[in-house]
């Protein structure tokens, strides 16, 4: 049976809004109620524009209020790769993509957003030795930079992490971890606060494009739209066709334990505010501010809690950290993320007046963040950090089950083997 630790452990107050009812025109409609959707609706209202955000369950229902928490910086390529990738635009992308992390901290400053922030850095640990070229290749990349990122060696990755299985890695301590619910809930306050429209419960069934405006309906009623934003991320319903076959879902789980004894909770993670490792099926590992363990995993194609996948996640972390053996691991849940091909997230324009964003690749909560503001600013002709560029079709999409049965069985061999994600 699932239970989210999140939702069970969140500080920030449920946001009420009511269910969308009635015709009414916008300037800008915001489709999902995630950290993209919440802060291209913050950054709107901020900017005086007149904005309408409908989320079709509540706040956070979907991966950004299921997810680990971290919050890197970056993308999986380093500022150099970014640059020759993005061309042009390539600067400004490393640019944005150096400070997401940045945005983050600061809106929870801005907003005293109560999510309980961490910054003591991130670890990405060097699981085999095959693995540690792609991050000595982006430690230098950063360094150069002037990024505080640097190389670890297995001393000190052991002294900050409190477990000897990785032989290295790299810290970057612009990053940290948050509570993502309430970070989630915090982002909706503020955008209410600032004057978007909100509202929960109101899923868009259907949207067309009609005498210049986009029609938007709901259970409820229609909102009439000069411009759109997609924010729906891996939880979309097919409203623009064509759109879902531009990335892939895949699952991840995840479980907590029971606050930890002191004794143990200090032995974990002791430098760090979270870590992940250099698997491409990667485990990402965080401790929440009452001594809750949490790692996450590849979840089941089903998507459903799965036993054998526990006990998986279970033996993980109980290898890398013997003291937790016999603890309680009293909460499990799952939810799916958004992929792309190439692990870069798409700001794109799918249709006329209308963005769509998607594939934070395991990087939602800074990259989201950054995402969302950068729609806003497209939205009203303002200098957005970030391109938009149109995501390429997945070739044999409809097989994609079966497809990433197969890469799952691939990956595991070659994370079993020692080889290195991005």
């Amino acid at each position: 049976m699932e239970r989210i630790v999140w939702s069970d452990t969140a500080a920030e107050p449920v946001v009420e809004t009511e269910v969308y009812k009635g015709e009414c025109q916008t300037s800008v409609a915001v489709i999902g109620g995630g950290y993209a959707g919440l802060s291209a609706a913050l950054h709107l209202a901020e900017s005086g524009t007149d904005c309408l955000l409908l989320e079709a369950q509540a706040f956070g229902a979907g991966a950004s209020g299921r997810n680990n928490g971290q919050v890197i910086p970056g993308l999986k390529y380093g500022p150099d790769d970014l640059e020759t990738r993005y061309g042009d635009a390539g600067a400004v992308v490393a640019q944005t993509a150096a400070g997401t992390a940045d945005l983050v901290f600061d809106l929870i400053e801005k907003h005293a957003i109560d999510c309980e922030p961490d910054r003591r850095g991130w670890v990405r640990a060097a699981h085999s030795p095959v693995a540690l070229p792609t991050i000595e290749k982006q430690a230098a990349q950063w360094e150069r930079r002037g990024a505080p990122v640097e190389l670890l060696d297995r001393n000190q990755t052991e002294s900050l992490l409190g477990t000897s299985n990785y032989i290295g890695g790299m810290i970057d301590r612009r990053a940290g971890r948050l509570q993502p619910l309430s970070y989630c809930r915090g982002l909706a306050r503020a955008a209410k606060t600032a004057g978007a429209k909100l509202h929960q419960h109101s899923p868009v069934r259907a949207m067309a494009r009609e005498g210049g405006r986009w029609h938007l309906d709901t259970d409820g009623g229609t909102v009439r739209a000069d411009k759109v934003i997609l924010a729906t991320g891996a939880y979309h319903e097919n409203l623009i066709p064509g759109w879902s076959t531009t990335f892939m879902t895949v699952q991840a789980m995840q479980i907590a334990s029971e606050p930890l004894t002191a004794n143990i909770a200090r032995s974990i993670l002791p430098g760090v505010s979270a870590m992940s490792d250099t698997r491409k099926l990667a485990n990402a590992i965080r401790m929440d501010a009452a001594g809750r363990l949490a790692i996450t995993g590849r979840g089941p194609l089903s998507g459903k809690i799965d036993n054998r996948i526990r006990g998986d996640l279970i033996r993980a972390i109980t290898r890398l950290f013997p003291a937790v053996e016999g603890q309680a691991w009293s909460h499990i849940w799952a939810g799916r993320i958004g992929i792309t091909i190439d692990e870069l997230p798409r700001l794109a324009a799918p249709r006329p007046a209308c963005l769509a964003i998607v594939g934070f690749n395991g990087r939602g909560v800074a990259m989201a963040t950054a995402l969302g503001k950068a729609a806003a600013a497209h939205t009203i002709g303002r200098e957005a950090g970030f391109p938009v560029v149109d995501a390429p079709t997945i070739p044999f999409h409809s097989l994609r089950r079966p497809a990433l049965a197969t890469a799952i069985s691939y990956y595991r061999m070659r994370d079993a083997l020692g080889f290195a994600g991005r």
